[in-house]
């Protein structure tokens, strides 16, 4: 039986994890959260997820920061940075360049872009199969 994809959601602000995590929930996913930058990366380690969101400006360890520690784990997951600082088109390349990001999204974000996005990135992701008990 393969599994449905892990997605840890990184941010600091409350509403923005339970809403993504809500689309993503209702899109088959399942779901991990984390409010700051280190325990995004705790989390990461643990648990292998297969796509982190972070969002870029975090407690405790910035989200670029985070992304590239993340980026680092052997077996690392793909990582998407969510910003609603970090805008300009020029962020994108140093996101993907000096912190290893595959990809940057700007928040807000709509849920069909979220999903397209995922879904693109996942693509490449082998399914894990599980053995049901």
């Amino acid at each position: 039986m393969i599994r449905p994809r892990t997605i840890l959601v990184a941010d600091d602000d409350r509403m923005t994890r339970e809403v993504i995590g809500a689309i993503l929930l209702k899109a088959g996913h399942h779901v991990l959260f984390a409010e700051d930058g280190q325990s995004a990366l705790e989390i990461a380690t643990s648990q292998k997820p297969d796509l982190v969101l972070i969002d870029g400006l975090m407690p405790k360890m910035h989200g670029f920061l985070a992304c590239k520690a993340i980026k680092e784990l052997p077996e690392a997951p793909k990582v998407i940075l969510l910003t609603a600082v970090y805008t300009k088109p020029s962020y994108k390349c140093e996101a993907k360049g000096d912190f290893h990001a595959d990809d940057l999204i700007a928040k807000p974000c709509a849920p069909d872009r979220l999903l397209a996005c995922l879904d693109k990135h996942l693509a490449d992701v082998p399914a894990r199969e599980y053995v049901q008990i």
